[in-house]
């Protein structure tokens, strides 16, 4: 029979892993070349244009192992950079998966729809500048 009475260590706190707010979000159609590799080829070499979506956030996206992720209507954009604390490039190379109208949502690469957070961004299709 334990006497113990001493109370229990408090959990570690969670990690916050909520993401900002999108504010705004530029989608233009650039030219596209992909990193010249030493030992193997990319597989965006094959590519010459890609759509670039420019979001601009509230806050910055805090680190974590999953990446974060558009979606355009279910497809996934994961393809990307950050430019600065508050504004990450992602790229899409699949132009004819992408749905004219369609509403633009932000996540992390795995979320289910449920999760996702809808921004108040439709996709219209680009024309090169």
């Amino acid at each position: 029979m334990s006497t113990d009475k001493s109370t229990k260590e408090p959990a570690a706190p969670r990690p916050d892993w909520r993401l900002p707010e999108v504010i705004d979000i530029k989608i233009r159609l650039i030219p596209y070349q992909a990193p010249r590799l030493r030992h193997f080829k990319s597989r965006f070499a094959k590519y010459s244009r890609a759509i670039e979506f420019l979001v601009k956030t509230d806050g910055s996206i805090p680190p974590r192992a999953q990446s974060p992720a558009l979606f355009v209507d279910n497809v996934k954009i994961v393809e990307g950079e950050t430019v600065d604390r508050n504004t990450k490039r992602f790229l899409s190379f699949e132009f004819d998966l992408l749905r004219e109208g369609a509403p633009i949502s932000f996540g992390w690469e795995d979320d289910p729809k449920e999760l996702r957070k809808r921004t108040t961004f439709l996709f219209h299709q680009p024309t090169a500048d």
